[in-house]
């Protein structure tokens, strides 16, 4: 049985990953990847690759200390320069989400997570991610 976190460890983390130099985009994608994937780290919400150098990030909502023990081994991103920050107000996977709203409504003239979500379930991206499962 999985155990209780602080508080102050319960929540989003956003891992920032550089490989070393020498590195193809292609090798450090698929280190990310598999990174992300390992399903002890806790709940992967998002990920992506940079185009100008290799590396990712990765954003992990993190509930026990089996998770966060895990998240804070590099696995197949060792000898990479790795930063992992915890996240303020993303305490949870739906807090995230409240603060993806909370972004977009405050700073973006009201626009609201709800949009795109209705834009995201009439959209090509939903029935290409539908087709895949």
């Amino acid at each position: 049985m999985a155990g209780t976190l602080p508080k102050k460890d319960r929540r989003c983390h956003l891992v920032i990953a550089y490989a070393p130099e020498g590195t193809t985009l292609r090798e450090a994608n698929d280190a990310v990847n598999a990174f992300v994937a390992d399903p002890t780290r806790g709940l992967a919400l998002f990920h992506d690759h940079f185009t100008d150098r290799a590396g990712g990030i990765v954003l992990l909502d993190v509930s026990s200390p089996e998770e966060l023990a895990a998240l804070r081994d590099p696995g197949p991103l060792a000898r990479w320069e790795v930063r992992i920050h915890p996240l303020t107000f993303a305490d949870s996977a739906l807090r995230f989400l409240f603060q993806c709203d909370y972004t977009m409504s405050t700073y973006r003239n009201g626009r609201r997570l709800h949009e795109l979500v209705r834009d995201y379930d009439a959209g090509e991206l939903r029935a290409s991610l539908d087709q895949r499962a």
